[in-house]
């Protein structure tokens, strides 16, 4: 066997996972005559409670272990080492290897899992440092933020038709751990005393986001948008003074948001909910001027406010510095910029194509605008760190 990367996944839109939820709810079999899925449409929906953790800013990563492979770690997209790294994570992490094992080891201990046939990733966010401007860890050293669940899977892949892996599980970074004896006064006798403990090591800098504040909301998936108001004042109040940031000593950076966590049928959600304060950063980005016919007046609005938010503008091009340039922003150049584009218009479509639908809009009609706004941001950019 050969170490394989190991796909996070995407963290999708409110909008998405309530389409998902309730196509989940609904399903019944599979109609093997007619080739598709068979539905209740009048199935009851479910309701459950997510539980909110501070979205922090930095870029994926995780450390993966089966005891056939070894030891290795990813970023998002790319199994990376020390000599081709992500903002110094691989290095990071090979220099704790041994601990990282051992919390591996905790993990299939706890869910008794099979490191034999199966392969453990813990993912997590990896921030401060430079790896990403205007974030509630700006200013603290590089460090490790693990999120709530842990993936498992199978050292033989299987896929799906439409190209998603099967058989992988997922399971939360808990561990029951024994802190003790609690002794019987009466008859002498004592027994273990155990406490769950969300999995990190504090002494290399590897936190787990549980361990940190979080809020819970109830949705209802009979009328899930009641519960959208209440996620955005919770946003509101996050965004102007970050908590995880507050408890490393750092008061008044922004919050990006939150990331929206439950279970439901077997399955693991994710969601976002993100401030305009985060999206807008402290800098500026050139906007585009507005003109009078409705149908431009949307694609003006779209761009703008949704398509071109400087958050996406500096996350894509953080993202050519750290894969191209091993971190070093100075290297970048106009040679780059087609690779920018590209990124700009993935991620778009990506967490966009649906609000684009709402709205009445298609990709080519707004390609050039995006285009126009994150050419100008590349370019201020590159000049700034440039000295021009």
């Amino acid at each position: 066997m050969a170490k394989r990367f190991i796909s996070f996944g995407s963290i999708d839109q409110f909008r998405t996972v309530i389409k998902n939820v309730q196509r989940t709810a609904q399903y019944v079999g599979f109609d093997e005559e007619l080739q598709r899925p068979q539905l209740n449409k009048n199935a009851k929906m479910p309701v459950v409670d997510a539980i909110g953790t501070e979205k922090i800013h930095g870029t994926n990563a995780s450390f993966n272990y089966n005891n056939i492979d070894g030891f290795w770690v990813q970023s998002r997209k790319n199994i990376i080492t020390p000599e081709k790294d992500n903002a110094g994570c691989a290095f990071a992490f090979e220099a704790n290897k041994d601990i990282c094992v051992n919390m591996i080891n905790d993990l299939a201990n706890e869910y008794d899992i099979n490191l034999d046939t199966h392969i453990i990733s813990v993912y997590f966010e990896w921030a401060g440092g430079n790896i990403q401007k205007k974030s509630a860890l700006t200013g603290l050293d590089k460090r490790a933020m693990i999120f709530r669940y842990f993936k498992v899977s199978p050292l033989e892949p299987q896929f799906a038709t439409d190209g998603t892996e099967t058989a992988a599980f997922w399971l939360e970074t808990k561990l029951n751990r024994c802190i003790g004896k609690r002794n019987n006064e009466l008859d002498g006798s004592s027994e273990d005393l155990y406490i769950d403990t969300w999995l990190d090591n504090t002494e290399v800098n590897i936190f787990n986001i549980m361990n940190f504040p979080t809020k819970k909301v109830t949705i209802d998936f009979n009328e899930p948008l009641m519960s959208q108001n209440k996620m955005i004042e919770m946003v509101e109040i996050l965004e102007k003074n970050s908590p995880v940031g507050q408890l490393f000593g750092i008061d008044n950076n922004i919050g990006e948001g939150y990331v929206w966590t439950f279970e439901y049928k077997d399955n693991v959600y994710r969601f976002k909910t993100k401030g305009e304060e985060h999206s807008k950063g402290t800098g500026k980005v050139k906007v585009l001027k507005p003109v009078d016919e409705e149908f431009e007046m949307k694609k003006v609005d779209f761009v703008n406010n949704f398509a071109c938010t400087e958050s996406r503008m500096d996350q894509m091009y953080t993202e050519i510095v750290h894969s191209v340039h091993n971190g070093d922003e100075s290297l970048m150049s106009k040679e780059n910029l087609r690779q920018y584009l590209q990124l700009v218009y993935k991620d778009v479509i990506k967490e966009e194509s649906d609000r684009m639908v709402e709205m009445g809009l298609e990709p080519k009609p707004i390609n050039g605008m995006i285009s126009k706004v994150a050419v100008s941001y590349f370019t201020e950019r590159m000049d700034k760190e440039s000295g021009l």
